[in-house]
């Protein structure tokens, strides 16, 4: 893994178990993140909630991911990172494993050229 503190690594990976077993979203964002997503033509008009956390569910057991940390402030976000289908997602929550959004970024190699990404490592590596 990084050079996250132990502590860091520790909450990381429960947090993607967390997700792993159950996708959570903040109430009234689930509909809001999937109708953004269609909107921008990343998933097929008509797409359900069902569907879009099923890329989610794709993405966060995906054990070849990438996984991130991307912190703001003094907050810290797992994200994971992995292809769906032909085009890079990225799934993000908080370390209580609650999702903040999913979505395949524009020129993913410069998208996490940002400093506040900070990689782990890859997924079954942190969950070992």
């Amino acid at each position: 893994m990084s050079s996250l503190p132990a502590h860091l690594q520790v909450q990381v990976a429960n947090a993607i178990r967390l997700v792993q077993e159950q996708i959570h979203w903040r109430p009234g964002k689930d509909q809001v993140h999937v109708a953004k997503r269609i909107r921008l033509g990343q998933i097929p008009p008509g797409s359900s909630f069902a569907e879009y956390n099923a890329i989610i569910q794709f993405i966060v057991s995906n054990r070849e991911a990438s996984v991130y940390v991307y912190q703001f402030g003094n907050m810290y976000y797992p994200t994971v990172v992995a292809t769906y289908q032909t085009r890079l997602w990225l799934a993000m929550f908080g370390m209580d494993g609650v999702m903040e959004t999913a979505f395949p970024p524009d020129e993913p190699e410069n998208y996490f050229q940002d400093p506040r990404y900070r990689l782990v490592g890859k997924l079954e590596d942190i969950l070992r």
